[in-house]
Parts: structure tokens; C-alpha cells; sequence
């Protein structure tokens, strides 16, 4: 289930956006829409918005299996467009895990998976990483604009 709130400015935020989701891979398909359609609007080049789009997917996809394990579960989602920049925190109240902590895996991989992580520091322009007993798990993305994606 996807539910987007109202779109608010807050200092030079041109847009946010607040979205809940149920963690269950079913809520990633809508929500992967919602944001192709936000960062076409954003002025990210399209690798930058198809780079943006992998690493959220890789984090809610995170979030999914290993912080509720499978469990029902929240997940709020705070979409930010600046003027330089997009901004996304991913917040949840599963397991705690510091993704930036993630130790590169080694390349080519033996086996299939454990390339979330990386993808999400490789992609993105900064990763932050905060824990909160009464916030749980809050992931924090940013892309930069006016840049040549990698």
C-alpha cells in the first residue's frame, strides 16, 4: 500500500513529499512509479534518475527482508527535491542495520546477492545513516544535480 502525503515547502525544498508503505515487495512496484514520475520532474539527468530509482529499491528491498524479516511492518519515506539536489530518507522500525558499515564485497561475487549495499554507496552522492529509539532505522540518500552520472 502506498500512501503519498501533501507536498510542502520548507526552506529551499522546491518539493516533499511523505509516503507510507507496508513492507512488502507488492508496495515497490506503485512506489518505484511515484518516483520515476518525481525524478523525471527533478532535473537529474536520466542515469542520475535511473541511479536514484536502483538505490531506493536496493534499500526498501533491505528494509523488507532483513530489518522486519519478513514481518509486516512501516515504512515512511521522505522525498525532497532541492535545487541541487534530490533527497530521500527511508525511515523503519525493524532491526537495526547500518548500511554504510557494509563492507564492499569482493568483485566479481561468488555468489548471487549481498550487492544492495554497494550499489547504494556507489550510486549515490552521500549515504548517512542514523538510529533513534523512537525513529528506529532512518537511511538518508542524496544525488546531486548538474552532475554527469556515473
Amino acid at each position: 500500500m502506498l500512501k503519498a502525503g501533501n507536498k510542502s515547502v520548507r526552506g529551499d525544498v522546491l518539493t516533499q513529499e511523505h509516503f507510507e508503505l507496508i513492507s512488502n515487495s507488492e508496495a515497490l512496484g506503485p512506489f518505484r512509479e511515484s518516483l520515476r514520475d518525481r525524478l523525471s520532474q527533478s532535473g537529474l539527468d536520466e542515469k542520475g534518475s535511473s541511479n536514484v530509482t536502483l538505490a531506493v529499491d536496493e534499500a526498501l528491498t533491505n528494509v523488507i527482508r532483513h530489518a522486519y524479516g519478513g514481518r509486516e511492518g512501516k515504512i515512511r519515506v521522505i522525498y525532497e527535491d532541492f535545487a541541487d539536489r534530490v533527497e530521500i530518507a527511508i525511515c523503519d522500525n525493524g532491526a537495526k542495520f547500518d548500511p554504510t558499515l557494509a563492507k564492499d564485497p569482493e568483485l566479481p561475487p561468488k555468489k548471487p546477492g549481498g550487492l544492495g549495499c554497494y550499489f547504494i554507496k556507489t550510486l549515490m552522492d552521500k549515504v548517512e545513516y542514523r538510529y533513534d529509539k523512537s525513529g528506529g532505522n532512518q537511511l538518508y540518500l542524496t544525488k546531486l544535480k548538474g552532475r554527469i552520472s556515473k
